[in-house]
């Protein structure tokens, strides 16, 4: 099968054709070694905090389960006070915001896969925290958690830890998305998410896993084969939600990442979590909906979709859900 398909709400286009995956591929990399419970030369395991910055939230003491620190080499920093600066061709902001590392657990050889229940609750409430926290700066437009899983996915340690950023301004993506969303609503008067919800929830076929709270699926039209987003089934704009919602969400992501995990051989992946932006205007929070995107990093970028800005998938989202349903 080869098609074309476009995005639901994005005007972006990939090439889904799976004759693609027959072709020859580089050698199979060494076999990953397995991990000690705890390393030396780790960062991020205990005994070892004098090697990190001061860190900013341990829970729930310092004999902690989770701890939140400042990124050793951020991106972005509060050291310099925002200014913003227009010309007619170029504007510029100062580098202004925070970069957070979470490390999600003692345990240098612990695996998204296998968190349990209560390390999951754990590590949401600690992202919350951050974002009330970074919410509460007015120059702060909008806030990124996301995991790098993996060297090829840009994890730099092996030991499991999310990032947090927040940006003086809204990513281009968010705005392409908000865009959509605009347009939709303005058209039809509802939220273009829930209306995604609804339709993949009766076509069934890309759906990986759903109860009464939340939906999994795998994109009409991915980037990546076997992507997988998590939607609340309560409409929300951002990471605040009810406790059943949450509870839904958690399930979800812990059932995707352990089918993942016996599926594709614990894949690389890069999972990112998507809000409205924060100084919300003219209805946004009826127009934009939480939402938590996983790629798993199979295939490399390479001319075409350098050159064309459009990805080749090879396998169809309603295969991959197929595969990934009989092992959730």
């Amino acid at each position: 099968m080869v098609e074309i398909r476009k995005d639901y709400l994005l005007n972006r286009w990939v090439i889904i054709s799976e004759k693609r995956k027959f072709r020859p591929k580089p050698k199979d990399e060494p076999k990953k070694k397995k991990l000690p419970k705890k390393s030396k030369n780790c960062p991020f395991c205990p005994g070892n905090e004098k090697m990190c910055p001061e860190p900013i939230i341990e829970k729930p003491n310092k004999n902690w389960k989770i701890r939140v620190i400042g990124n050793k080499y951020p991106a972005v920093s509060k050291e310099e006070k925002f200014r913003e600066k227009f010309g007619r061709l170029t504007t510029k902001k100062t580098g202004y915001g925070s970069h957070y590392l979470i490390i999600d657990t003692p345990k240098h050889n612990s695996y998204p896969a296998n968190y349990k229940k209560k390390e999951w609750r754990l590590w949401f409430e600690t992202i919350k925290d951050v974002f009330n926290e970074e919410a509460a700066d007015e120059n702060i437009q909008y806030i990124l958690a996301f995991k790098n899983r993996g060297p090829e996915a840009g994890a730099s340690q092996p030991h499991p830890h999310t990032q947090i950023i927040s940006l003086p301004a809204v990513p281009h993506l968010i705005n392409e998305e908000m865009s959509g969303a605009d347009d939709y609503y303005t058209f039809n008067g509802k939220c273009i998410f829930c209306e995604i919800i609804k339709m993949e929830s009766k076509f069934k076929k890309r759906v990986v896993f759903e109860n009464k709270d939340v939906i999994a699926f795998c994109p009409y039209a991915p980037l990546w084969p076997f992507e997988v987003w998590i939607f609340p089934k309560e409409h929300t704009p951002s990471i605040q939600m009810s406790k059943s919602s949450e509870d839904g969400i958690l399930k979800a992501l812990s059932k995707v990442l352990k089918t993942y995990y016996k599926v594709l051989d614990d894949p690389p992946f890069n999972l990112y979590m998507h809000t409205a932006y924060l100084r919300m205007k003219d209805h946004v929070p009826q127009k934009y909906h939480f939402h938590i995107e996983i790629n798993p990093r199979l295939e490399k970028d390479a001319g075409f979709e350098l050159g064309a800005g459009m990805n080749i998938t090879t396998i169809s989202p309603e295969e991959a859900a197929k595969i990934l349903r009989k092992k959730t």
